[in-house]
């Protein structure tokens, strides 16, 4: 039996990556399931087991070229436990990353190679659009094209009033609003769905992904629990990340609930997130204004004039601070791991300190003579 790869989005560009890295003597796969740095795969052969053999032998700087869900990978042989070892990872389309929990100075990748990511929120006591927000802004980096999904639109009243609220948040983003226990409001996701097509689902706990997967495939293969009935928030159902193959072709990923998501310094999806605030800094005086009390601001006058809420430039505030911040702590992360770069940036600021006491004192010799009076 041959397994049909195209199903799960095998194409030409990763065909021709493929024929660029290999004399046929590595097999594509593609990653279905992580778990504790052990992988589960799909080749033309059918499902099997993958290990890495090492950076070395992988070719990896660091762990952000090490494997994660969805990758396409090239493999070889191996025996053993293992059926393949790993020896190159394809160039990815698209990648979602958070910053891992308890460490301020790395990121962690979560799944790769999706066309769509569903940012699925529920409609329920837990609803949050500053949440919504921060999830816009992750996935416009993501490279992938983000799609706000609202579950359990049958619990809200004022459905209509909330759209309104998210499509101003959203801007070009499509919002559609679903009950994954009514079959009929989900063919509003078909266009995104079939044969070849890859659909990450991103959201916090509770918020109904694992209920939407099992309504989409059409039987209950993920588990599902209730939410807290004090404060609507969701308990943790999945644990890890993997593919979920559909019946017409395409997969799922289901990612783990994920109750904070910080930026990990990527730059463009703030600024995609939210769009219509750069559009309004365009007529700000200074072409550096930072919104903050600047001559001439074109986007406080907005919020002013009432046509942009306070509420949404504080978050757009909020972020851009998070992205700094988190932009300085993987400059100081690189720095530490790679001495020669901390030996040549001192050098660096050693030559440039001389450079600048040359000056200073070449323009005080201009001024005052030879003698410096």
């Amino acid at each position: 039996m041959i397994f049909d790869l195209e199903k799960l989005g095998w194409d030409a560009g990763y065909q021709q990556q493929l024929e660029a890295m290999s004399n046929g003597d590595l097999i594509p796969a593609r990653v279905m399931r992580e778990n504790r740095g052990q992988y589960e795969v799909m080749t033309r052969s059918g499902a099997g087991r993958a290990r890495l053999p090492g950076a070395s032998l992988l070719d990896a700087g660091d762990s952000s070229e090490y494997p994660t869900v969805g990758d396409w990978l090239l493999l070889e042989s191996a025996g053993g436990a293992y059926e393949y070892a790993i020896r190159r990872v394809l160039q990815r389309r698209s990648l979602f990353e958070r910053q891992a929990v308890g460490d301020d100075s790395t990121s962690q990748l979560v799944a790769s190679n999706f066309d769509s990511l569903f940012l699925v929120s529920g409609l329920d006591g837990d609803f949050n659009l500053a949440r919504i927000q921060r999830y816009l802004s992750l996935a416009w980096n993501s490279g992938a094209q983000p799609v706000i999904v609202l579950n359990k639109s049958d619990l809200r009243e004022g459905l209509e009033e909330v759209l309104g609220q998210v499509a101003e948040i959203a801007v070009d983003v499509p919002v559609h609003a679903i009950s994954a226990h009514d079959r009929a409001t989900l063919v509003c996701l078909d266009a995104y769905l079939g044969y070849g097509k890859t659909v990450a689902l991103l959201g916090s706990s509770g918020v109904g992904k694992s209920s939407l997967v099992n309504a989409l495939l059409g039987e209950q293969r993920l588990i599902t629990q209730s939410n807290r009935a004090d404060d609507s928030r969701g308990r943790h159902t999945t644990t890890w990340r993997e593919l979920v193959l559909l019946d017409q072709g395409g997969v799922l990923v289901d990612l783990p609930g994920m109750r904070e998501l910080q930026l990990t310094g990527e730059e463009g999806g703030i600024e995609r997130a939210f769009a219509d605030i750069e559009e309004l800094a365009k007529g700000c005086r200074f072409r550096n204004c930072h919104h903050q009390g600047e001559p001439g601001c074109a986007v406080e006058q907005a919020v002013e004039e009432g046509v942009l809420s306070p509420a949404r430039l504080a978050q757009y505030h909020k972020l851009k601070q998070e992205r700094g911040q988190a932009a300085r702590r993987s400059h100081e992360r690189v720095r530490k791991a790679n001495p020669k770069l901390q030996k040549h940036r001192a050098k660096k600021d050693f030559f440039k300190s001389v450079s600048i006491r040359n000056r200073k004192a070449a323009k005080a010799r201009r001024q005052f003579g030879e003698d410096g009076f």
